[in-house]
């Protein structure tokens, strides 16, 4: 017996078909390159590993800390990852598809058998299919899963910036909570001499004990405060080290910056901030993706009964002869499917929910730009005029006091200066806070439109030192 190749020589007629069929079907594609960074590194305990922070942290260093490990940002990215992946699933069935089967087999051979000693049935095949047309299904198929590749991509961007304005936050906290505390150790300091005092007059026979209890009750008061002040600078900086993705990595000095432009930076108008925001939003922007995607799904779902055509190839080789057994076919296939149990309309009515899904989220967005927008250039405004005009009165307040209280020192009226000295701290606790609830404003502005923080918060040094970072991603890619 002749024992048939697994392909044959001498067939162009078959080869020929084989080129016609699998001409410009590409066996793999690649995923589409993008600017996103890399995914997290994460070791074999489940813990994402990342850059620690620095003993003494920069404002512009916050602004320009890699967020890559951060958890949130890391959610995202995972959900940006499980998208690209449903694409190459749903591109993989419009490709070539290759299967290699064979079994090893044992038969008793009928009487009627043309080889009826031979027992072994051994077979080997190699099969090529490739869907050649369907009527534009498969390319709604894959529309809807860029469509929400590109949404997710948006979204985990969107993330990255929303962490980095978390992370903005906690640094202020941060900035607050020690400025607090130093202002009430210079009180409890202040009370803590005068309840001593107070103490040795009274053993002088000068004061009461009903005096010294008052004293006691202040000095016990704020130093209370000043322990829970003190415990809130150590909370603090946990939550920075937890948003910045570095737990346990506590900065112990941050430097304040210098805002004090934003107080002069002009405001947006309402309706011109609610433009840009409609159109430059990530958020808004991603869930318009994700309509897209919708839509090209429910095209998909609707053609679910239409035919298909496809081309395979089969090459088989056999150890038993037989009159069906052929060790090489090829061919086109329609196939049309007539009933599906009702799969189509589920399909359907399952687009058509989540689309409907969509367009409420999207509506919901937009009002919510709005009424952000809005609240936003309020603020703003607030801060920039009454703010301002509030801080400036408590520093001019706290400077002629000092001044008053310097020279009844000086006339020797008065015992210390300790008063005008807390007063001094508790005005600049209180500009530090008006200072960053408007950077916070602004910050979420540049949220709201897609602006690099860099630039709303630091101006021109900012655009300087984020076109530097460009510069240097650009060098290290």
């Amino acid at each position: 017996m002749v024992k048939r190749r697994l392909f044959g020589t001498g067939r162009p007629a078959e080869w020929a078909l084989v080129a016609c069929l699998f001409v410009g079907a590409p066996l793999s594609t690649a995923a589409a390159a993008d600017s996103l960074p890399p995914p997290p590194s994460v070791g074999d305990e489940g813990r994402i590993h990342s850059e620690p922070l620095p003993d003494a942290l920069t404002f512009e260093q916050i602004l320009a800390l890699p967020l890559d490990n951060q958890y949130g940002v890391v959610a995202a990215r995972a959900r940006y990852e499980r998208r690209r992946a449903e694409q190459q699933m749903i591109r993989s069935s419009n490709r070539p598809q290759v299967t290699v089967d064979g079994r090893l087999r044992y038969v008793e051979p009928g009487d009627l058998a043309v080889e009826n000693d031979q027992h072994d049935d051994h077979r080997a095949g190699l099969s090529l299919r490739q869907k050649l047309f369907d009527f534009g299904r498969q390319q709604d198929r894959e529309d809807a899963a860029e469509a929400r590749l590109v949404g997710e991509r948006l979204s985990l961007m969107d993330e990255n910036k929303r962490q980095r304005l978390a992370l903005l936050r906690a640094y202020f906290d941060v900035l607050l909570a020690d400025q607090r505390y130093q202002a009430l150790n210079e009180r409890m300091a202040i009370l803590f001499i005068r309840y001593d005092r107070a103490r040795d007059r009274r053993e002088l026979g000068q004061t009461s004990d009903y005096d010294i209890a008052v004293f006691e009750r202040d000095y016990q008061a704020v130093m209370l405060q000043r322990a829970r002040a003190d415990a809130d600078r150590r909370l603090t900086r946990r939550h920075l080290a937890e948003i910045a993705g570095r737990p346990g990595q506590l900065p112990r000095e941050l430097e304040a910056p210098g805002l004090e432009p934003l107080f002069e930076r002009e405001v947006p108008a309402v309706g011109d901030l609610i433009e840009t925001a409609l159109d430059e939003d990530l958020a808004l922007n991603a869930l318009r993706r994700l309509h897209d995607g919708s839509k090209s799904d429910l095209a998909a779902a609707r053609s679910g009964n239409l035919p298909s055509v496809h081309g395979e190839i089969n090459a088989d080789y056999y150890t038993r002869e037989g009159a069906t057994r052929d060790p090489f076919r090829a061919g086109v296939y329609l196939e049309f499917p007539l009933f599906r149990g009702g799969a189509r309309n589920a399909e359907i009515a399952a687009a058509q929910a989540e689309r409907m899904d969509v367009v409420a989220r999207m509506a919901e967005r937009e009002a919510d730009i709005r009424r952000y927008a809005t609240e936003l250039v309020e603020m703003i405004r607030v801060n920039q005029s009454i703010g301002q005009q509030r801080i400036d009165a408590l520093d001019n307040y706290a400077e002629l006091n000092f001044m008053r209280n310097q020279t009844l020192y000086q006339m020797e009226k008065a015992a210390d200066l300790g008063d005008a000295m807390a007063e001094m701290s508790m005005a600049k606790l209180e500009r530090m806070q008006t200072t960053y609830a408007l950077a916070m404003r602004w910050a979420e502005l540049a949220l709201l439109t897609d602006q690099s923080l860099e630039a709303v918060l630091l101006g021109e040094a900012g655009k300087a030192l984020e076109d530097g970072d460009q510069n240097t991603t650009e060098e290290t890619s």
